[in-house]
């Protein structure tokens, strides 16, 4: 699990309280939005982003892994792979670049107009699929291509 340990000791764990911690100590540039309205928005797409691109994508890998064997799920307990399951989790993460190219044939960015961390979510969801569950389809998708590498070619991205 991702973890910030502030200076003073504190560990913050969960990545959506990490982000909330880093936009109120760094509030520009905005990444989590700057009206209600933008908020809500980047929150809505950022959740998308994360339930149905992100979670297929680790439902797929702790379903099909060896080292992940009687690891399916995380967490304290232990639970067997269902192999279906990964294959089930390919077809959501297919239906995730096609639903985000959609998306992003509409607006300049995940969430709108304005860079966010729904765009960081979604990013690392299209590269951590292609690197663990050798799934490859930005060919097939035109805005998902743009948009991919308008933000992979960001200085930010390349750390």
């Amino acid at each position: 699990m991702p973890t910030l340990v502030l200076k003073d000791g504190t560990a913050v764990g969960e990545v959506p309280a990490i982000c909330r911690y880093i936009e109120e100590a760094h509030p520009t540039p905005a990444v989590l939005g700057e009206t209600s309205k933008e908020k809500a928005e980047v929150a809505m797409w950022e959740r998308r982003a994360e339930q149905e691109g992100f979670a297929a994508v680790m439902e797929a890998i702790r379903n099909s892994a060896p080292g992940l064997k009687g690891r399916a799920i995380a967490g304290p307990h232990d639970y067997e792979q269902i192999p279906e399951l990964a294959e089930r989790s390919r077809l959501r993460v297919k239906n995730f670049f096609a639903d985000f190219d959609d998306r992003l044939g509409e607006t300049p960015f995940v969430a709108g107009q304005r860079f966010s961390v729904a765009d960081i979510t979604a990013l690392v969801t299209v590269d951590f699929a292609a690197k663990a569950i050798n799934f490859r389809a930005l060919d097939e998708h035109c805005s998902l291509r743009r948009w991919y590498d308008a933000l992979s070619s960001r200085s930010s991205m390349a750390a």
